[in-house]
């Protein structure tokens, strides 16, 4: 039996993802674009993959690590996903994941670690940009950043999801809180921000 096309690359968020997010998709894949230089950068916090595919198929960017514990206690994605009942359990997502972005071979790494516990593995200055999208709360916003602002070369580009967001106020806290006005913010429905180390 040959497999189909939806057998053979799986979509974990069940075509919901894109309907939330595409908007943040077009606009960091449009960024990316516009500056070739940025070849290597990480995720922090991937859900169900569908960003780190959307810059796979529509950027140049080299490499992309991909960093997410696959956890209960490190998730805030349960409105948009039932974790046990659709994939049985983390395991099972992360799997999915990984296997909807194999088909970019080395150009993608997941890294199956809490944010602070993977960012010691990175030395500083490795990458050309980094993306925060994890737990979206104050605290663990505000140790995202600090534990992988310096892993991103001066030049580079720091960057993350839901600034001015209704749900997360604590993003827009702890991004203000370590770059004041220097930072770049876009709101609904895009919510990045961004700054230039």
């Amino acid at each position: 039996m040959v497999k189909t096309k939806s057998e053979s690359v799986p979509d974990p968020t069940r075509g919901k993802s894109l309907m939330y997010w595409e908007p943040t998709y077009v606009w960091t894949t449009k960024f990316l674009n516009e500056h070739p230089e940025l070849k290597v950068g990480a995720e922090i916090g991937c859900a169900a993959g569908q960003h780190i595919k959307a810059i796979m198929e529509e950027t140049k960017v080299e490499k992309m690590y991909g960093v997410d514990p696959y956890i209960t206690e490190s998730w805030d994605m349960h409105g948009f996903f039932d974790i046990n009942e659709t994939y049985g359990g983390f395991d099972g997502l992360y799997e999915e994941v990984c296997d909807m972005l194999s088909p970019y071979g080395d150009r993608v790494e997941m890294v199956r670690k809490k944010s602070t516990d993977a960012a010691p593995d990175f030395e500083d200055g490795c990458l050309d940009f980094v993306f925060i999208d994890a737990f979206h709360d104050y605290e663990n916003c505000n140790n995202d950043i600090a534990f992988w602002h310096h892993r991103v070369r001066k030049g580079g580009y720091v960057m993350g999801h839901d600034w001015d967001h209704g749900s997360h106020p604590g993003v827009q806290q702890a991004v203000v809180e370590h770059y004041g006005d220097k930072v770049t913010g876009i709101s609904s429905p895009v919510h990045v921000w961004y700054i230039q180390v």
